[in-house]
């Protein structure tokens, strides 16, 4: 009897942790079986990055986003990357540091929040830098001076060619003054003298 009564026992305890367990490893296991799933859609993304097509990579990230959503923090971390990369030209430092506040706002446990931190603070840096050099080139007229300069060195440029043209018109009619006065004296020598 006493056997059988730790047997049950036995079984109940097997039952409760299963209870228990199952679903653990189910949450656990669906966002590794989310991973596991978008590997050839953050593939694909990274693949439009390499290839330079920027938009098409931040469109599949946004799928990617709706169809994994367990993935969000790597994908909020991707696209902040694509909107500071440098080789982009349409990159916007501003959606870049949304995406990387974000990242760090929803998933403060995430291996991608301590990169996101010195993204943020890069960008922050770059804009108070690009801050600077507008006030500085605003409140010092350099910009115009150097424009002046460059324009009254392409009117000089026109006016040296202008007046080489000129020269070599009278070097031709110094020429044909030298012809006329050769002829002038061939023929004088052609007639008799009085």
């Amino acid at each position: 009897m006493c056997k059988k009564r730790s047997r049950q026992r036995g079984h109940l305890f097997f039952f409760f942790t299963c209870i228990i367990l199952i679903p653990i490893l189910m949450c656990g296991c669906s966002h590794l079986y989310e991973v596991f799933m978008a590997k050839p859609a953050f593939k694909e993304a990274n693949d439009y990055l390499n290839q330079g097509n920027y938009k098409a990579s931040l469109s599949k990230y946004e799928q990617i986003i709706t169809q994994y959503p367990t993935t969000g923090d790597r994908v909020l971390f991707e696209m902040g990357v694509i909107y500071a990369f440098p080789r982009n030209q349409q990159k916007d430092y501003q959606k870049s540091l949304d995406y990387f506040q974000k990242l760090i706002k929803y998933y403060p446990t995430s291996e991608y929040r301590q990169d996101s931190e010195v993204m943020v603070s890069l960008i922050n840096e770059v804009n108070r830098k690009t801050s600077l050099i507008n006030d500085v080139s605003r409140k010092t007229p350099v910009s115009n001076d150097a424009t002046s300069k460059d324009k009254k060195i392409i009117t000089q440029r026109k006016h040296i060619e202008t007046l080489e043209q000129q020269v070599k018109e009278l070097e031709k009619k110094i020429e044909q003054m030298k012809e006329v006065d050769m002829n002038l004296k061939e023929k004088k020598k052609s007639f008799p003298e009085k």
